[in-house]
């Protein structure tokens, strides 16, 4: 792989974006799980970010800890990646 290419794997991020509702889990208990995970806090179009770096295993592992980790606690999310 070259340089620009590494240089740009490199530089991927999961944003998360939550969706909640008065039947599930309060804001301040998604915010633990996904904090735990590794996730920080983003003010704007995203609620959170997780630095994924180069490798497809990592962002594979992270979104499927993510999805086991909010499982049960009735609120939404969708996932956005971007090379930034």
């Amino acid at each position: 792989m070259n340089k620009m290419k590494r240089r740009l794997v490199k530089r991927l991020k999961m944003y998360v974006r939550f969706q909640f509702s008065s039947e599930g889990a309060s804001p301040l208990a998604v915010i633990k799980v996904v904090t735990d995970l590794g996730f920080q806090p983003v003010m704007g179009e995203y609620d959170f970010y997780y630095e994924v770096g180069g490798k497809y295993g990592t962002y594979r592992d992270m979104l499927q800890k993510l999805h086991e980790g909010l499982r049960g606690l009735k609120v939404q999310y969708t996932v956005t990646t971007k090379k930034e």
